[in-house]
């Protein structure tokens, strides 16, 4: 290879002269804030250094073979968290659910008992909800927990094949403890799904306990390492106390008390569930990783028409075609995480009034991150794939990068929530805050569902138009919220309409999905707005706080007319809009793809991912995709291991020489005769 730099270093190095901010100053705002960026890359470049952890194989590695190199990973991992004194949020990237659930759901005294095991990672849990026959739908779940009274014990089991568990994160071959989730029978009496500690594996010698049947559920499209598994139960004995108390409790003469609110019952999904839909949200906006990959590769590419002047092909990021395909997601990237630290900010008062006896935000949390669940999750899916197609060819390859990420992110439209069922939820929730309001005009919304009470006047609500004159008009967020916001009321209100009209509910699925997506549209670009000015628009008084500030307005810009252009049916079909304005729509989405695309490197570089964690040729730091994509070919086993000295394929003396060779049958054209 030659010492002088190739054309894609100094193409990536011409894009970070002309960004017009510092990057290194929104990386903050991807882990927390400046001290979590530092512990976290402090521990990045533990791992990044100690061997375990080498990932530069990964990709030739089988299921069988990814499975054996993550527990080593798992162990020395926990070493690490114990040497350096890892934060629980620190290590969550590791966590083995069992050490969150615990202290979810038991009560203090069983904290006492299970807490330190599971801390330490003496218990390595599991949360077995999902069985063959029904996942999301927890009245619906047939693994029974029946009380005997007399030997004060819980009988655990799966009385049909469908009540197996499935798709259990490590109940394969690793756990040896499980949250079960059962239905809870006393005397006969079924009290709903609840969740129990489940012994299931010996802490002597890992062997599975009598009645437990566990195995590997096998290969997936994604999470290959991890040993999703199989469950079944017959009559397994555990001790009453095993069933997690701190919301429901059941004594020893059978009595059972309900929690203060009824969904709280079902533990892991009213109170645990959220915690994950959000850090999904958070946890550094997986959107962001294609985005990265994306941006610098296109970058970098060049085809097509040549400048004349310098002989080059234009960069491939250069083409509108191709902004409009990967810039909004940078866009969305920013998006999901200020509605990310909106939700956390609810939780933790939830979670804060739970303590008090207080459930009456456990609705809004539990609706609100169901709806973000559906929309982000949807929104990274389809963004990651659309990423992967703009690196053309080479996005075929694992070595982009892209594809081992894309195939794990995949099950997040699923997992925790199937995204269609959610929308239900959402909209079950918003009808019955509009029927509130029609009752009475005064009674409290939350800021985020406020907009319903411009339905209490419908005959003027039908009159509103959007007051747009200019395109200019729809960079002021009071416009664009209005717009959101008579979207969403308008889809409420028909919603409503339908259903006095005697629709069933069932009939009305798509009219929930289009009202859930635009209830948490309109939540995100208020978050995205508020959180712009709350961060980076109090003080502007340096040439360096205004570029940064005008940097992020661009992408709030973007994210505004990239949904409300994706929408525009929606607002056009009752006449908010008029064809103009959606022509204005249009061509400030222009004007947006415009604006981010001289900083668009440095958004992608703001998002602080190293190269080691990308483990991607294309995406690199130094723009050197080629040269690294052709060093990653060097480590292919077929060009190692299954060639010798010459460079002849194994199989060749056997297999191609005699065909090479004419040492087999001649072909005939005649009529076969099988």
């Amino acid at each position: 290879m030659p010492a002088a730099e190739n054309q894609q270093q100094l193409d990536i190095a011409a894009e970070r002269a002309r960004c017009t901010f510092d990057p290194a100053q929104l990386t903050p705002l991807f882990y927390g804030d400046e001290e979590k960026l530092k512990r976290f890359k402090q521990i990045e470049t533990l791992i990044d250094n100690d061997p375990i952890f080498d990932r530069s194989d990964r990709y030739f590695l089988g299921r069988t073979e990814r499975f054996q190199r993550s527990l080593p990973m798992v162990k020395r991992y926990v070493e690490l968290r114990n040497q350096h004194g890892f934060t629980p949020e620190e290590s969550s990237y590791f966590k083995i659910y069992i050490d969150d659930y615990i202290p979810a759901q038991a009560s203090d005294e069983q904290l006492k008992v299970w807490g330190p095991p599971a801390e330490n990672f003496n218990y390595i849990g599991c949360y077995a909800q999902t069985e063959l026959g029904h996942g999301s739908n927890l009245s619906r779940l047939e693994t029974t927990a029946t009380l005997d009274i007399e030997r004060d014990q819980w009988v655990i089991n799966s009385p049909t094949q469908s009540s197996a568990k499935f798709w259990i994160g490590t109940l394969g071959k690793t756990a040896n403890h499980a949250i079960v989730q059962a239905r809870l029978i006393i005397k006969g009496k079924d009290y709903g799904a609840h969740p129990f500690l489940v012994p299931i594996r010996s802490l002597k010698d890992h062997t599975l306990l009598p009645g437990v049947m566990i195995r590997d559920q096998g290969p997936k499209q994604g999470a290959i390492s991890m040993d999703n598994g199989y469950a079944r139960f017959d009559h397994v004995r555990i001790p009453r106390e095993n069933m997690l108390m701190r919301f429901s409790q059941v004594s020893t003469d059978g009595v059972y008390s309900k929690p203060i609110h009824p969904k709280l019952a079902y533990g892991g999904m009213t109170a645990q569930i959220p915690f994950y839909r959000d850090c999904k949200i958070l946890t550094l906006s997986m959107v962001s990783i294609a985005a990265t990959i994306a941006t610098r590769y296109s970058a970098v590419r060049r085809q097509g028409n040549v400048n004349v002047a310098t002989d080059l092909e234009s960069q491939v990021l250069d083409y509108p075609s191709v902004q409009y395909r990967i810039l909004p997601l940078i866009s969305h990237a920013f998006a999901t995480i200020f509605s990310g630290y909106w939700m956390n900010e609810m939780y933790a008062q939830y979670n804060a009034d739970i303590t008090k006896g207080d459930a009456s935000l456990l609705k809004d949390v539990h609706v609100y991150s169901s709806g973000l669940k559906s929309y982000c999750t949807k929104l990274g899916a389809d963004g990651i794939e659309e990423a992967r197609r703009c690196l053309g060819g080479h996005g075929y390859s694992l070595f982009s990068g892209m594809i081992d990420f894309h195939r794990q992110f995949l099950a997040t439209v699923t997992y925790e929530g199937e995204n269609a069922l959610l929308t239900q939820q959402v909209s079950r929730y918003l009808l019955k805050l509009y029927r509130d309001v029609v009752r009475d005009p005064g009674v409290h919304l939350s800021p985020a569902s406020k907009y319903i009470f411009s339905l209490y006047h419908h005959g003027l609500f039908v009159k509103q138009r959007c007051s747009a004159r200019s395109v200019k008009d729809f960079y002021r967020p009071e416009v664009v919220l209005g717009a959101f916001q008579h979207r969403a009321a308008r889809l409420i209100y028909e919603l409503s309409e339908a259903e006095k009209n005697g629709a069933t509910w069932s009939e009305l699925n798509l009219e929930c999905m289009r009202l859930s997506k635009a209830h948490v549209q309109y939540i995100m670009i208020e978050n995205f707005c508020n959180g712009l000015e709350k961060r980076f628009g109090g003080d502007t008084t340096t040439e360096e706080q205004r570029n940064l500030y005008a940097a992020v307005q661009s992408v709030y810009n973007l994210h505004v007319f990239w949904t409300l252009e994706t929408e525009l049916g929606e607002f056009l079909e009752d006449a908010y809009f008029s064809p103009e304005q959606a022509q204005w729509v249009r061509q400030g989405l222009k004007e947006a793809l415009k604006s981010v695309r001289p900083n668009a490197v440095g958004f992608a570089d703001c998002f602080g991912f190293s190269d080691t964690f990308l483990n991607s040729a294309l995406g690199s730091y130094d723009g050197r995709a080629y040269e690294r994509l052709a060093e990653m070919t060097e480590r292919e086993p077929l060009n190692t291991q299954l060639t010798d000295k010459n460079g002849v394929v194994w199989g060749y003396e056997e297999y191609l020489k005699p065909l090479i060779h004419g040492q087999v049958s001649p072909y005939s054209a005649k009529t076969s005769k099988l």
